[in-house]
């Protein structure tokens, strides 16, 4: 048994000294913290020039954004897309059928310091499926469709007949600087949304997101399930529970509670 195990002891020695050999032989590895990657938070995230690029875009009514940064969107008479930021980032952007996307997938997942400025004639819905900020500079439509799947932050100011916003996640739509007939509100999650309808505000929140209505609307229904809230000007609000669940038999954009102010 003794001499069994010398032959082992001697055996992995043996392997030990080969493994090293061969390590030495390859140099040292090159394998340290400066080559990882960062986010927008590490020092390495922003390295490399800065440059603007300009996306060929003939304009639309509609425009997806799967990447993440800083949004300005103007009103204006000629389409243009540009496109700001470390140049590995910025040469990564694509524009295809209508959507930003990187061209490299797993780069939707880290923060990426670019600035993307639109200006655009007729765009009246937009959908963001990624974070970011995203600043709607004088906004001028008959409609406004928003939809946000995700962390992303909106504000804007205007003016538009109906807005409808679609927040999924924890998405927060600021447009109490924009003038408004009408509002529609579909949360689920816990976002939350600003804005001063004068005319009909219909809301309904499914989790714990939050609505604050800076104006009193002639017409106004909401519906919550879960711990949301809404709340209107003067005091009045909405309790935090489900005090209005959805009837099965509801069909439309009925909702369950509606009263006039």
């Amino acid at each position: 048994m003794i001499r069994g195990l010398v032959f082992i002891a001697v055996g992995t020695a043996l392997a030990s000294a080969l493994c090293f050999g061969v390590a030495s032989s390859r140099g040292p590895m090159d394998f340290t913290l400066a080559n990882i990657e960062w986010g927008s938070d590490s020092p390495n995230a922003a390295k490399g020039p800065q440059i603007t690029r300009t996306l060929p875009w003939q304009g639309s009514h509609d425009l997806t954004v799967n990447i993440a940064g800083t949004f300005i969107i103007k009103q204006g008479d000629t389409p243009s897309i540009t496109v700001t930021g470390p140049q590995k980032t910025v040469d990564d952007v694509e524009l295809n059928s209508n959507s930003l996307d990187f061209s490299t997938p797993h780069r939707t997942l880290r923060r990426r310091k670019v600035v993307v400025t639109i200006t655009a004639p007729a765009l009246d819905t937009l959908t963001l499926n990624s974070f970011g900020v995203v600043d709607l500079q004088n906004y001028t439509q008959k409609t406004l469709d928003l939809t946000i799947n995700g962390a992303a932050s909106v504000k804007g100011t205007g003016s538009v007949e109906r807005a409808k916003l679609v927040i999924d996640g924890a998405g927060s739509v600021d447009l109490s600087a924009m003038d408004m007939h009408e509002l529609e509100v579909e949360m689920n999650g816990a976002g939350s949304v600003k804005a001063g309808p004068t005319a009909k505000a219909n809301v309904s929140i499914d989790g714990a997101g939050a609505v604050k209505l800076t104006r009193r609307p002639t017409q106004f229904s909401k519906q919550i399930n879960g711990a949301g809230s809404i709340s209107v000007p003067d005091g009045a609000s909405t309790p935090d529970h489900p005090d209005h669940p959805a009837p099965a038999e509801k069909q439309g954009d009925q909702t369950e509670d509606e009263s006039s102010f």
